[in-house]
C-alpha cells in the first residue's frame, strides 16, 4: 500500500496565462479512496496527467510513501490510470487484454493464467477469458478494464470518471463492485468526477476542487451536511443563504448581522403558519417529484428552494406561504474558499 502526497502543485498550459492547478496539496493515506470531485475544466484531469507522468508540474511535488517521484519515468512509477471508456485492445481477447501488463513485466504464462483467473474472480466474471471484447457489455468491459489495471498489483490507482458512459443501474453496481474491490485489495484510489451521489458513495474521504484549487476535504457526509464555505455549500447542493440578522440562531457569541448561514433544500419546511426563523413568500413553482415535492418560493427578495418528502403539500403559484429555516439544520459559513 502507499501514501501519496501532493504538494503545492501548480500546472499551466501553453498559451493560456491562467493556472490550471493553483497551490494544490492533498494527502491520501494508504489504502484510501479520495474522490476528486469538481465540474469541468476545475483541473481534476490534469492532475492525474501529473500524477502519472503524462504532464510535469511547473512547481511542487509528487511523492509516494515519501519519496519523490516527478523525476521518474512514467512507466516505473507504480500508478495506473483507468479511463471513462475501457480502451480494451480489441484485437486480443479478455485473457490477454488482462494479462497484457503482466506479459510486458516478464511473467510466465502460468502466473498470467492464475492472475487473470482471480482477477476474473475478483471483478465477478469468472469464466469469460475467450471473449473478445466486441462481445461484452459496457459494464463487462469496464470490469476488465479494471482487471487489466489491478493486476500488476499498483501502488496507486487512478480512475477518471469510469462510469460516466453507463446506464444508472450499471453505473450503480459497478459502484459497489469497486468499492468492494478497492476494500478488499486495499490499493491507494483517486477517484475523479463530477457527479456528487458517485463521490459520496464511493469514497472514504472527498476533495472539493474548484477553478485548479482545493476548497474543501473532508467525510461525504461532514462535507454534505456542513460545508465550511459558501462555494463549497453550492456544489454539495445548497442555493438558500442567510444573513444572521435574518434569524434568531443562539449560540456563544450571538447572531451577528456579518454571519452567514446555509442550509440544505430537504431540511427547509414550507407551510401556511409563521413561527421563529420563518419568512413569509409567495409560491413560484411546486413540483411533484414522486418520493418528494420541490418547491421555489420568493421570500423577502431571494428565491428559497425546498424539498420535502411524501407526504407534503402542493400550493398554487402565486399562493402566499411561510418558509421555515429550522435552527437545528441551520449550519455557518464563511464567504472565502
Amino acid at each position: 500500500m502507499t501514501k501519496v502526497n501532493l504538494i503545492s502543485l501548480q500546472k499551466t498550459y501553453h498559451g493560456q496565462p491562467d493556472l490550471v492547478l493553483k497551490n494544490f496539496s492533498l494527502s491520501v493515506d494508504d489504502g484510501e479512496m479520495v474522490a476528486l470531485l469538481g465540474p469541468s475544466g476545475s483541473g481534476k484531469s490534469t492532475l492525474l496527467k501529473l500524477i502519472t507522468g503524462i504532464e510535469h508540474p511547473d512547481s511542487g511535488d509528487i511523492q509516494f510513501d515519501g519519496s519523490s517521484i516527478v523525476n521518474v519515468d512514467p512507466n516505473k512509477r507504480g500508478a495506473v490510470l483507468m479511463f471513462q471508456k475501457s480502451y480494451l485492445f480489441p484485437f486480443l481477447n479478455v485473457e490477454d487484454n488482462i494479462g497484457f501488463g503482466l506479459k510486458v513485466q516478464g511473467a510466465s504464462s502460468q502466473t498470467i493464467c492464475a492472475e487473470v483467473k482471480r482477477m476474473l474472480d475478483l471483478i465477478g466474471l469468472p469464466g469469460i477469458e475467450k471473449r473478445n471484447p466486441g462481445q461484452l457489455s459496457g459494464g463487462e468491459g469496464q470490469r476488465v478494464a479494471l482487471a487489466r489495471a489491478l493486476v500488476t498489483n499498483p501502488k496507486l490507482l487512478l480512475l477518471d470518471e469510469p462510469l460516466s458512459s453507463l446506464d444508472t443501474s450499471v453505473r450503480i453496481n459497478l459502484q459497489e463492485a469497486i468499492r468492494k474491490i478497492q476494500h478488499e485489495l486495499g490499493v491507494t484510489t483517486i477517484f475523479v468526477t463530477h457527479d456528487l451521489g458517485e463521490a459520496m458513495a464511493m469514497s472514504d474521504r472527498m476533495a472539493l476542487l474548484l477553478d485548479g484549487e482545493i476548497v474543501a476535504v473532508d467525510k461525504p457526509d461532514a462535507l454534505f451536511h456542513h460545508p465550511r464555505s459558501v462555494a463549497a455549500a453550492k456544489f454539495m447542493g445548497v442555493s438558500t443563504f442567510l444573513n444572521g440578522d435574518q434569524l434568531k440562531v443562539q449560540n456563544e457569541a450571538g447572531c451577528s448581522s456579518e454571519k452567514i448561514f446555509a442550509i440544505r433544500p430537504e431540511h427547509i419546511r414550507v407551510q401556511k403558519d409563521g413561527c421563529e426563523n420563518s419568512m413569509p413568500g409567495v409560491v413560484s413553482g411546486c413540483v411533484f417529484r414522486g418520493e418528494y415535492v420541490e418547491y421555489q418560493v420568493t421570500a423577502c427578495e431571494i428565491t428559497v428552494r425546498a424539498r420535502m418528502p411524501m407526504p407534503a403539500p402542493m400550493f398554487l403559484n402565486g399562493e402566499r406561504v411561510f418558509v421555515k429555516f429550522p435552527q437545528e439544520h441551520l449550519f455557518e459559513v464563511n464567504s472565502a474558499r
